[in-house]
């Protein structure tokens, strides 16, 4: 389907859905399940997730956004900037205590 008719006919919702599903389902992750399947018919003996980041993904259950997130120092540092608004933000994956 070209853009300009997805930017014409397609809901919100559906397109909103779209992002969900390639979040959760990775592109290309079929070809990667299918080339660690033939590596390990090869004599691999590692695991698939270690060569491709996409079957971790799905194995693990991340979301790719969450995944793109900042973490450690880096994060620490967004937390503790001066300047901004006076709102507290928290990150979802972390437990409020």
């Amino acid at each position: 389907m070209p853009v300009y008719k997805i930017l014409e006919e397609m809901p919100q919702s559906e397109l909103a859905g779209w992002g969900r599903y390639f979040n959760r389902r990775p592109y290309g992750w079929r070809e990667d399940q299918r080339t660690a399947m033939l590596l390990q018919v090869a004599g691999y003996k590692g695991k698939p997730e270690d060569l491709f980041a996409s079957l971790k993904q799905l194995k693990e259950g991340i979301p790719a956004e969450v995944k793109a997130l900042p973490k450690g120092k880096f994060l620490e540092m967004m937390l503790e900037a001066k300047g901004g608004d006076d709102s507290k933000w928290v990150p979802p994956w972390i437990n409020n205590k």
